[in-house]
């Protein structure tokens, strides 16, 4: 009896906890995160909007690939490989990679890729038309699945998924079986081995060699040559075969000159990183089917340490593996205080090879370059010549016939470059792309003619040491069609008699500019010691830093420590408060401001009725949303992650209370591989539908920073070494997304080409020039010509400042020169130099408060909110939060405009 009165009286107890477990677990899942709703969200069919932007953008990466991938080498046109209706033909697949591509890479842009289509599918299904070797897939099935060399019937592994957050570097090679499995005699009862049954199968075989990628890791100089046991398995083939075909699976430029050793490796294929549907593309170039006209986006070279930027990329140790604390001020804290020299300048990719080919003698272009940027090659051949060159408003209009001599029909890139005068007063490479243009299909010996326009002002140098401001000096200028960035076919000269200084002083701004620029990053100089024709080998760019640069300066060390400026600093008085908190007679709702200007004064009505904890909610809670304000009719904003794919991850969906998953897209360096504004439009448009069936209006993305080194992980998420070339697919991406209301979070902005410690107080050090010639220009067009509404700060210091509280960056050029009016959001805040008063300061308007976001309370907006009791910066801040809620809801509004 008297146990069991124990147990009644515990019983109530036990309820009441469990109740309150209960309720937490529920407040947390509903209230304080939307866990809950995306839990449900998973039990949730796809609906027949979602069915259908998912089809449209399998079609679409398959597009993006058609043209994207890359024909590099085609030796006694052994390619196309004679297939027909009739009879298949037999095809033998080598390299792990072969059965595990790399359909995407890890990181904020990872995907789930399970369901991607198989090369071995691909090959053996309609696209492509070939029977496999299966004897081949089941040894590389057995030995990726248990280790074990057999060639026992087996089911095929699953496709690694890239749902990973952050990719693991030990990740982005997978394991090649041993070559003793090619040489064995024990595999078959006749005793011969599985290279000689091969050969009896076919007498052609498909190498495959593959690269991962991701977040907070560079690749190693070895990881991006042959691995000892790819180079065994590479010479077992490429020995037994008199046919290869090298298939390289890698978005960052690998080192391909081992080919040379094998003349029956004939063929060479870039695939980059092929997404959803892509690798069908590979089937059809194999074939035939699909005649390629992608040109590469990048160098490639024999070594890449001859790259200028690597000895001030990172320090390489003994062994081969980075230093894990490269370029650190010895006078920093620890596991803090890093830095980049930015040495090259300009001379960045082909603007170096090509430069110092044509100005040094003594250097050897062919022993440097495998292949050039802007190559690549055709099942066709194609003759182009300029017709005429024509300057009119101060515009020049190039006309080129292109004719198809071959005997197939295909497309064929139209790249213009030019070479200015040169007087050392300011640094010019000679080879400049300044426009491109993809042709139509042009049948066998058809002949079209395309008219490329551009304004003179693209030709301008920025002068950052005497002007201040973009130029163009006086004398010639060759305009030059080439075939890829060393090859030039045709070249007409435009003379310029005076020159032209766009600023106040002078002949006034360019024309896209609001305000002429000047200088905004003498800050950022550095060392000063930037690589010029001289090409004197004691430069930095050569070298590397020297011994005086691994001091930290006071200034450095004081801008590791941000102190928030008083309003009197600011010269910030009352009379700057704006208004806020009003009750206006009739309340205006957020529908009414959509489709008005940004400087329609309804706008600040509108805005006047938030308070100031509904200005930090929106300013401090920024994680994959823009919070929404019931009472005035805001609606809640979903922005996911992306570059390769638009949808929730197990963060993300947590976080917004939807589980939707788009398709996964070939990475931006495929797109941009095609040299097609109209595909780069087509794939935001695809990634806006997707958004709208998915209830998302928002996409961090695209990421535009450049290919200053092969080494970078995060390589596959960007476009491209020359920013035009970026800059062009990348605003047609934008425009395609925003045509369908979406807000794309351009980013990382700007100077973010490494990862190791870059979010450990890393600083950036460049010339003005190469930050605007070189690293915003993608960005600059982007706003330009894409018009983007939203954009994402970058966790690296731009000389003294976090460029996520950087104002010249976000307000000197972003706003003031180029017009933007759209929102800033930092990238994920979670790192101690992140100061999200700072980023208000700057002109940033949107912290990515992840903590915030997962803990429910001391996120950012508490923060805000206390700092407008401060009375010593109190101004500041409220001013600053009133312009970020207006940046804010204005592209809100957009994003109804599009999708109402």
């Amino acid at each position: 009896m008297a146990e069991t009165a124990k147990k009644r009286k515990k019983l109530p107890v036990v309820i009441g906890v469990t109740a309150i477990i209960l309720a937490a677990i529920l407040v947390y899942g509903f209230v304080i995160t939307k866990s809950g709703y995306w839990l449900i969200a998973k039990f949730k069919p796809d609906t027949v909007e979602q069915k259908a932007s998912f089809t449209s953008a399998a079609d679409t990466t398959r597009a993006i690939s058609d043209e994207g991938f890359v024909l590099m080498q085609n030796n006694d046109n052994l390619l196309p490989l004679k297939t027909s209706a009739d009879s298949k033909m037999n095809i033998n697949v080598f390299g792990m990679r072969g059965v595990q591509l790399v359909y995407n890479a890890g990181g904020s842009s990872a995907s789930n890729v399970e369901s991607a289509t198989k090369l071995e599918d691909s090959l053996a299904g309609p696209k492509g038309n070939f029977n496999v070797n299966e004897d081949l897939l089941y040894l590389y099935y057995n030995y990726y699945k248990n280790g074990k060399i057999s060639i026992e019937e087996t089911v095929a592994p699953v496709n690694s998924s890239a749902s990973e957050f952050i990719e693991k570097p030990s990740n982005i090679t997978v394991p090649e079986v041993p070559v003793s499995a090619y040489t064995a005699t024990t595999l078959y009862s006749d005793g011969k081995t599985i290279l000689d049954k091969a050969k009896e199968f076919s007498d052609t075989a498909v190498i495959v060699i593959g690269r991962g990628g991701g977040e907070v890791f560079d690749f190693t100089v070895e990881q991006l040559q042959l691995l000892p046991d790819e180079e065994a398995m590479v010479d077992a083939v490429a020995k037994k075969f008199d046919k290869v075909v090298l298939v390289v699976n890698s978005a960052n430029a690998m080192e391909l000159d081992f080919v040379k050793d094998y003349p029956s490796i004939k063929s060479i294929v870039w695939i980059g990183y092929p997404g959803q549907s892509g690798i069908d593309s590979l089937s059809g170039i194999l074939n035939g089917t699909v005649n390629p006209s992608g040109r590469l986006a990048d160098t490639w070279l024999k070594d890449n340490l001859a790259n200028p930027t690597s000895n001030n990329y990172l320090e390489r140790e003994a062994d081969g593996s980075w230093n894990k604390n490269s370029y650190h001020y010895t006078n920093a804290p620890e596991n803090n205080g890093f830095f980049t020299n930015y040495s090259e300048g300009i001379y960045v990719g082909y603007r170096y090879f090509e430069t110092r080919s044509m100005t040094d003698s003594t250097f050897k272009y062919d022993d440097a370059v495998m292949f050039p940027f802007g190559h690549g090659l055709s099942f066709s051949k194609f003759e182009k010549e300029i017709m005429a060159i024509n300057e009119e408003d101060g515009k020049l209009t190039v006309r080129v016939s292109v004719k198809n001599t071959g005997t197939v029909a295909g497309k064929d890139v139209v790249q213009i470059y030019y070479n200015p005068p040169y007087t050392g007063a300011i640094e010019k490479a000679t080879v400049n792309l300044v426009d491109f243009k993809k042709t139509n299909v042009i049948a066998p010996g058809a002949t079209e003619y395309y008219s490329i326009t551009f304004p003179i002002e693209d030709m301008a140098s920025y002068d950052y040491k005497v002007n201040k401001s973009y130029m163009l000096e006086k004398g010639d200028y060759s305009i030059m069609l080439r075939e890829n960035a060393h090859v030039e076919l045709d070249s007409e000269i435009f003379t310029l008699s005076d020159e032209i200084i766009y600023n106040e002083a002078n002949d006034g701004k360019r024309s896209t500019d609001l305000v002429a620029a000047t200088n905004l990053f003498d800050d950022a100089i550095g060392t000063g010691d930037y690589l010029t024709r001289a090409w004197d080998p004691a430069s930095r760019a050569f070298t590397g830093p020297k011994a005086a640069d691994y001091t930290a300066t006071d200034k450095i060390l004081a801008a590791m420590k941000y102190t928030v400026p008083t309003d009197a600093e600011l010269g910030l008085k009352a009379s700057d408060l704006p208004e806020y908190g009003k009750t206006l007679a009739k309340q205006i709702d957020f529908s009414e401001m959509v489709g008005l200007e940004y400087d329609d004064p309804k706008w600040d009505e509108f805005v006047s009725q938030l308070t100031l904890k509904e200005m930090s909610v929106l300013a401090g809670t920024g994680t994959w949303q823009i919070a929404g304000l019931d009472r005035l009719g805001v609606p809640r904003t979903l922005t996911p992650d992306g570059t390769t794919t638009i949808g929730a991850s197990v963060y993300s969906g947590a976080i917004m209370g939807a589980d939707g998953k788009g398709v996964t897209y070939p990475t931006p360096v495929v797109i941009a591989s095609t040299w097609n504004v109209d595909i780069a439009n087509l794939m935001g448009t695809s990634v806006g539908n997707e958004g709208k069936a998915n209830g998302y209006s928002g996409w961090y993305a695209p990421a535009m920073n450049t290919h200053r080194s092969p080494f970078n992980g995060r390589n596959f998420e960007y476009y491209s070494e020359d920013g035009l070339l970026a800059g062009k697919i990348a605003a047609n991406v934008v425009k395609g997304a925003r045509d369908q209301g979406m807000i794309t979070f351009i980013k990382h902005f700007a100077l973010n080409e490494r990862e190791s410690n870059v979010r450990n107080f890393m600083f950036s050090w460049s010339n003005e020039q190469a930050i605007r010639e070189i690293y915003l220009k993608p960005f600059e067009m982007a706003v330009k010509e894409g018009g983007t509404l939203g954009a994402m700060s970058s966790f690296n210091f731009i000389g003294y400042s976090w460029a996520g509280g950087n104002s010249n960056l976000l307000t000197g050029v972003l706003r003031n020169e180029w017009g933007f009016k759209g929102l800033v959001i930092t990238d994920a805040n979670i790192y101690p130099h992140m100061n999200p008063i700072a980023m208000l300061n700057a002109g940033g308007n949107l912290s990515l408060d992840v903590m915030g976001a997962w803990t429910g309370k001391n996120g950012h907006n508490e923060v805000m909110l206390k700092a407008t009791e401060d009375p010593a910066i109190k101004i500041s801040v409220i001013k600053n939060l009133y312009e970020s809620s207006k940046h804010m809801l204005y592209a809100v509004s957009n994003t109804w405009k599009a999708q109402k």
